[in-house]
């Protein structure tokens, strides 16, 4: 697997201890960065983004499952584990999703897929209850 895979595996190992100025090494400064609400272009963007996700945070990490990596891409499923002032009581959270990166020497893609409903929707009182009921609609039960 590339270095650089493992390196970004690394840094999101343990989210919070990362430091968004060491993105630059997995990054490259025209980086285009796209997850279920955002969509930012370059890293000082990116590097303010990661800084503003910690806010709120108690906890973040990331596990890995077996990674697809080829020429200059790579998807990478993962496991978020997180725990957040305002979500469920601040108590521990799961967040299965997968990223698509495209790199050369550095990432100058990723987008991030997730189901921003079980994020963060269905952990809001009320809301939480109307999403649930309409996927268990959709889903036939």
């Amino acid at each position: 697997m590339s270095g650089l895979i493992q390196d970004l595996q690394q840094y999101y190992s343990d989210y919070l201890a990362g430091d968004p100025v060491q993105l630059a090494r997995l990054y490259r400064e025209d980086v285009i960065f796209r997850d279920p609400l955002h969509r930012i272009e370059g890293l000082p963007a990116l590097q303010r983004y990661f800084a503003a996700m910690r806010s709120g945070l108690l906890e973040c990490r990331f596990e890995f499952d077996d990674a697809s990596v080829a020429d200059h891409s790579a998807c990478l499923p993962w496991h978020m584990h997180y725990a957040h002032r305002s979500l469920n009581g601040g108590r521990p959270l799961s967040l299965r999703g997968c990223s698509l990166l495209r790199f050369a020497d550095k990432v100058y893609y990723q987008e991030d897929f997730y189901d921003l409903g079980a994020m963060v929707y269905e952990r809001v009182p009320l809301l939480g209850a109307l999403v649930r009921g309409v996927k268990s609609r959709l889903a036939g039960g």
